[in-house]
């Protein structure tokens, strides 16, 4: 339907029901053609009570003035499509157009349908957002529609039953979003959830340090005792376990005439996103609950870029277990159970005693003469390659008994002690501090010489009681010495893993409530173009309604008179008063210009004749109230013919 159709519609829809005296000119017009006069003579006589509607029976007059108002309309149409018929042009042009009016109609309407399709599966999806973790992100969402669970495997640990992704955020304590937004995967993000640095390592180069921001270290810490800590490591595995340490593993490699120390390459970064998530999985979790933890577990590589004054950190392909994550050692120790278990079988088989701290193996044993020691390594290499680990070619120590035999950096040859040359370092430093006190002393690099004297001397107490004790004492004596000069009082304030052990949110230092994520907004139903060019015309139409009825509103007021050029007074609106001087000033300007034009002529053209004709056109003008320079363009014509 076209828009003059639509239009005409409208204008002629409503006519019928309005009363006449109510009706423009147009749809006046537009009624009669649809009727006769005597039908609309004779349905308003009805409608003002001349005639009335339900008196029985219809008349003979009723019945032929309706019968002719129909046929009158029967015959209009038949005169238009006749009309139509006999101009073939006209009649084709009316076809295109309906054809078009229709086309254009029925697109609209496909703009609509799909556009309400498009905000339904938008509304959908954020419905779906609120209850579970949908995508996040390439490459790691393949399985997030798996949600079934082992609960045999998770009852043999008493493990935490959890099937889908909110119950996870539940028991954690934080919201879904934040674990979406912990656990998303970004190409290129302008937030990195880890702290990156780097350390010296005691035997040369760097050890890079990825620790993770408190919000993703509360995760990690709760992954890790409520799910990892439950979980039972190798006998041979020693590190990051309770009642174990360094001590344990070097127990076992005491007295013996070969110690081997292997190393395993780039142990942490090594083991990657698929196996942590197979960890989880083995533990009877399924797809979904199993990516959300390994992700929480992970960390994407990624480089820092700047752009202008924006940092930017774009992933890298690898994603593996963080070197400074609380959870990564005990990952660890749960996927090396398989390795752990084949090389303490190997090294049995051949004489050898196995223990293992994160990535350092050690084997020893008591076979003084021609210990198999090549073929011990041509295994342990071949099921180091089998379990997906690397040896570090620059780590493999063959310590023999005449030798210095050190494990984990505790010298094993005859019983557990402590390497003598930094023995020695230590006694002269903590000399030097008795002697004159802590200032302008340091131990390896720590300016804070009792703190770091103290933490050596308990080590040493691990090692050997009898030996650290007195030096213990004694680091105690100078700081109760030296407390005065150097007095610090702190809070004391829970760490971050017993706050969430408690199942508290942990507190910020300056106080404040953490940041938290926000939900996106609705979804918007979409307009087309022809909707959206309809609401402006709507908003015009009802801002024009609305100045005009409170234009009439204030004009209803009474207000202050003005005096026009006579003594009536009337009350007029600032807009409408406007007008009238824009209206008076415009046509005394217009005025004044014809009669300027009209001397100039006159003196240029030496006749009274344009002064004559001009100002009797002038006083026309104002008759008519028509001042139009078209006045003096007639004046100059006719003067110029009577000069001729």
């Amino acid at each position: 339907m076209t828009q003059q159709q639509q239009s005409a519609q409208q204008a002629a829809q409503p006519a019928s029901d309005k009363p006449l005296s109510q009706m423009t000119r147009d749809e006046l017009y537009a009624h009669l053609r649809t009727s006769t006069k005597d039908a609309v003579v004779l349905q308003e006589m009805r409608r003002l009570g001349f005639w009335p509607a339900d008196s029985g029976k219809p008349s003979v007059t009723d019945e032929l003035i309706t019968r002719e108002a129909e046929l009158s309309k029967e015959l209009n149409e038949l005169t238009a499509q006749l009309r139509r018929v006999q101009d073939p042009k006209a009649a084709l042009r009316d076809m295109r157009k309906q054809r078009m009016a229709a086309a254009k109609e029925k697109r609209e309407l496909t703009k609509q349908k799909h556009a309400q399709l498009r905000h339904a599966k938008a509304l959908a999806w954020q419905e779906k957002r609120k209850s579970d973790i949908g995508y996040l992100g390439e490459g790691v969402s393949a399985g997030l529609n798996y949600t079934s669970t082992n609960t045999d495997k998770l009852a043999r640990y008493q493990l935490p039953a959890l099937q889908k992704s909110l119950d996870l955020a539940t028991a954690i304590g934080i919201p879904l979003s934040e674990l979406r937004f912990m656990s998303f995967q970004r190409k290129v993000s302008q937030v990195s959830h880890y702290q990156r640095f780097a350390i010296p390592k005691k035997t040369g180069g760097q050890r890079f340090i990825s620790a993770p921001m408190p919000r993703l270290k509360r995760c990690q810490y709760w992954v890790l005792d409520h799910i990892l800590a439950k979980v039972p490591c190798h006998p041979a595995a020693h590190g990051f376990l309770p009642q174990h340490s360094i001590l344990s593993n070097a127990l076992p490699h005491v007295g013996q005439a070969v110690v081997i120390n292997l190393d395993l390459k780039d142990f942490f970064p090594s083991i990657e996103y698929p196996r942590v998530k197979g960890v989880f999985k083995s533990l009877g979790y399924g797809d979904q609950i199993a990516t959300l933890l390994g992700l929480l577990c992970t960390e994407q590589a990624t480089e820092e870029v700047r752009v202008d004054t924006q940092k930017y950190f774009v992933a890298g392909k690898k994603r593996s277990l963080p070197q400074g994550a609380p959870s990564s050692p005990m990952i660890t120790n749960i996927l090396c159970h398989t390795l752990d278990k084949r090389l303490h079988a190997a090294a049995t088989k051949l004489g050898f005693a196995y223990t293992r701290y994160a990535d350092d193996l050690t084997f020893s044993s008591k076979q003084k003469e021609r210990p198999p020691v090549g073929k011990l390594l041509w295994r342990v290499k071949q099921i180091i390659a089998d379990e997906g680990f690397t040896l570090h070619p620059d780590k493999q120590h063959i310590m023999r008994h005449s030798q210095k035999q050190e494990v984990t950096g505790i010298v094993v040859n005859h019983s557990p002690t402590i390497d003598a040359k930094t023995l020695h370092r230590f006694r002269a430093t903590l000399h030097q501090v008795e002697k004159n006190g802590p200032a302008g002393y340091h131990w390896n690099g720590n300016t804070d010489v009792l703190s770091a004297l103290e933490g050596y001397a308990r080590y040493v107490c691990m090692v050997n009681p009898a030996k650290g004790q007195p030096w213990l004492q004694s680091i105690k004596t100078l700081r109760a010495q030296y407390a005065a000069t150097k007095s610090v009082t702190r809070t004391a304030r829970p760490t971050l893993r017993q706050q969430v052990a408690t199942g508290k949110t942990p507190q910020r230092a300056n106080g404040q409530d953490w940041w938290q994520a926000q939900e996106a907004a609705a979804p918007v139903l979409e307009q087309t173009a022809q909707q959206v060019a309809e609401e402006k015309k709507a908003v015009k139409k009802a801002a024009k309604e609305e100045k005009k009825t409170a234009a009439l509103s204030k004009a209803m007021q009474p207000g202050d008179t003005r005096n026009g050029d006579n003594e009536n007074a009337s009350n007029y609106t600032a807009v409408e008063q406007s007008k009238i001087d824009d209206r008076r000033y415009g046509k005394l300007f217009s005025i004044g210009f014809q009669l300027l034009l009209c001397i100039i002529f006159s003196a240029n053209l030496n006749s009274i004749y344009p002064l004559t004709f001009g100002i009797a056109l002038i006083a026309l003008s104002l008759i008519t109230g028509r001042s139009k320079l078209v006045w003096v363009m007639l004046m100059l014509v006719m003067s110029v013919i009577l000069l001729r």
